[in-house]
C-alpha cells in the first residue's frame, strides 16, 4: 500500500511539474481566481480568461514595470477575508459575489488599501502602484 501511495505521489509531482508556467485556477474560500502574467504568453492566456472573472487586479511599479509576489487580501464587509493569495505575476483575476470589498495589496512591506464594488455584471479593475528606487 505504501509503495502504491508513493507511486501515485510521484505521478502527481511529475504531472504537476510538467505544467509549470501554465495558468491554473485556484480557490480561496469559494472564490475562484487565477494569477500570473509573467511573459507575453501568460498575459495572453489571462486576457483570454478575463471575461470569466469580475475583478482584475494589476500590480506594478510607478515606472510601469510589472510586479509579482504581491500579497492580496480581499475582505467583504460581512464575511471577512474571502481571498488571501500571493500574486504569481502582475495580474490576478477573481470571481467574487456582487458587493463591496476592501482589497489590501502588500509589496516589500508596503501595504495599499482600496475599496471596490463588484456589480452583478461586468468587471472592475484595481491598479496598485509602488515607488521603487533604482
Amino acid at each position: 500500500m505504501l509503495n502504491r501511495v508513493a507511486a501515485i505521489l510521484c505521478t502527481v509531482i511529475l504531472v504537476t511539474g510538467s505544467v509549470v508556467g501554465a495558468i491554473q485556477e485556484a480557490r480561496a474560500e469559494n472564490v475562484p481566481y487565477v494569477s500570473g502574467g509573467v511573459g507575453a504568453d501568460s498575459r495572453e492566456e489571462l486576457l483570454a480568461k478575463e471575461n470569466e472573472y469580475n475583478l482584475k487586479i494589476v500590480a506594478a511599479a510607478t515606472s510601469g514595470d510589472y510586479l509579482a509576489d504581491v500579497q492580496i487580501v480581499v475582505a467583504g464587509a460581512r464575511n471577512g477575508a474571502v481571498l488571501d493569495a500571493t500574486m504569481e505575476g502582475p495580474i490576478l483575476l477573481a470571481k467574487l459575489s456582487p458587493g463591496t470589498y476592501t482589497v489590501k495589496a502588500t509589496s516589500d512591506a508596503q501595504t495599499q488599501t482600496k475599496t471596490v464594488t463588484i456589480p452583478t455584471q461586468g468587471q472592475r479593475q484595481i491598479d496598485f502602484r509602488w515607488d521603487r528606487k533604482p
